[in-house]
């Protein structure tokens, strides 16, 4: 569940978070939710009762934490790596303040990229996309809502990161929007919905029809399976 002033924002079906709970215990097995939620969001999800998940990432991979614990070392490298973007944000900034169709504020989230939302987030996006440089930035939308993310910082990026600290053996993804195809790209195995199959570059991956069924659901049983 995530919670902002005790009010449920985001959950997940009673089933999937019996099925998650198991895995959890299985010993071997890590679960790592990975987010483009900020710290402060990120923060507000309760996954369990017990504690928070031994790895998790927050802010799109720039943000580790481990057994609930930020790492501040994880975090000085996502700095160092984005440090050539910063006149990028501040160009992107400016254009945002005169963008007419801009009608949330402008966040710089937890100094790693740029956030707002828009009435017409293509147009933005195309206007933020004539004025920066692309070989360093990236410009995404989900909706109205608008970023501005180091070419660098991906979720793909994120798991050669969690492959290089934590040496897993096998590395199992699942994601459902734009925002995941590298994360998917980056796994051993993906999972995703069937109409996001055809964007994704890697030929270890199984979709799932979302429309009748819960894709939590659907890829956690299809992990239980693989785990037993």
């Amino acid at each position: 569940m995530e919670y902002k002033e005790e009010k449920a924002l985001s959950y997940m079906t009673p089933y999937a978070l019996d099925l998650l709970k198991k895995l959890k215990n299985q010993s071997g097995l890590v679960f790592a939710p990975l987010t483009t939620r900020s710290s402060e969001q990120y923060e507000r999800i309760s996954f369990f009762d017990d504690g928070p998940p031994e790895i998790a990432l927050a802010a799109n991979g720039g943000i580790l934490y481990t057994d609930g614990i930020f790492d501040d070392e994880w975090f000085e490298e996502s700095k160092r790596m984005i440090s050539g973007c910063q006149e990028e944000f501040r160009k992107g900034i400016e254009w945002l303040s005169a963008d007419k169709n801009v009608y949330f504020e402008i966040r710089v989230v937890d100094e790693l990229f740029v956030f707002t939302k828009s009435s017409d987030p293509a147009g933005t996006r195309a206007g933020l996309e004539g004025i920066l440089d692309m070989n360093k930035v990236c410009t995404w939308n989900t909706g109205d809502k608008v970023y501005i993310f180091p070419e660098i910082l991906t979720k793909g990026k994120a798991v050669e990161r969690l492959r290089k600290k934590f040496s897993p053996s096998l590395v199992i993804s699942a994601g459902d929007s734009d925002f995941d195809i590298s994360m998917l790209e980056s796994a051993d195995i993906a999972l995703c919905p069937k109409d996001l199959m055809h964007y994704v570059s890697t030929d270890k991956i199984t979709g799932f029809d979302t429309a009748e069924r819960n894709f939590a659901e659907q890829i956690l049983e299809y992990i239980s399976d693989i785990a037993n």
